[in-house]
């Protein structure tokens, strides 16, 4: 889609053009929030988030504390983000627990639940489950923005998957939708032809 801006940070961000504005996808680590906040020269509409892991959530708390808007997240991620719930450690001896839960909680009055189907501006929320379980991506016109439901020309490592079985799944459900071109969390973007490179290699 013209005018989708890549914001290269620990994980890809995105600023997409709305009618009025434009609003963020993913929101990097904690401490890259204060350049984050300095790249914007507006306020966005809203930010969505494709699921809890840090490098994606990390600086949603100052986003929301700066301006104000509405986090979108799928329900199942939410006592992550609150810190309702400690997020599964990162594969790292001794450190991985804290790692894994640096980024400051959101509280509950800042989040909007979005779910498979829903419309946000103009995108359909799809459900993308597998790296994490309420993973979601945004999906218009084949372009599809996936967070981490694929990494590079293949799947997130087994240890960072909740449900790797699910992972695979998830593969095929992309081609399914139609999706021509796939934003990643990381790398990335992919055409539809690696994408189904992948699902055969994966037998899905």
């Amino acid at each position: 889609m013209s005018g989708l801006k890549t914001l290269r940070f620990a994980a890809n961000l995105y600023r997409v053009p709305v009618a009025e504005g434009y609003f963020l996808v993913d929101a990097g680590l904690p401490w890259e929030a204060g350049r984050l906040l300095r790249l914007l020269s507006e306020p966005p509409r809203l930010l969505f988030l494709t699921h809890h892991h840090t490098d994606h959530s990390g600086g949603a708390r100052a986003l929301w504390e700066q301006f104000g808007l509405p986090i979108l997240a799928h329900p199942k991620e939410w006592p992550y983000l609150t810190k309702e719930k400690p997020r599964p450690p990162l594969p790292i001896p001794l450190l991985g627990p804290w790692l894994a839960n640096l980024a400051p909680p959101l509280p509950r009055e800042a989040l909007r639940p979005v779910e498979e189907g829903e419309e946000v501006l103009g995108w359909r929320v799809v459900e993308l489950p597998g790296h994490t379980l309420g993973q979601v991506g945004l999906f218009r016109e084949g372009l599809l923005i996936a967070g981490d439901a694929l990494r590079g020309k293949g799947l997130p490592p087994r240890f960072i998957n909740e449900d790797h079985a699910l992972a695979k799944k998830t593969v095929r459900k992309i081609l399914d939708l139609g999706a021509e071109t796939v934003y990643l969390g990381h790398g990335g973007p992919l055409s539809r032809q690696e994408v189904e490179a992948l699902a055969l290699k994966l037998g899905v």
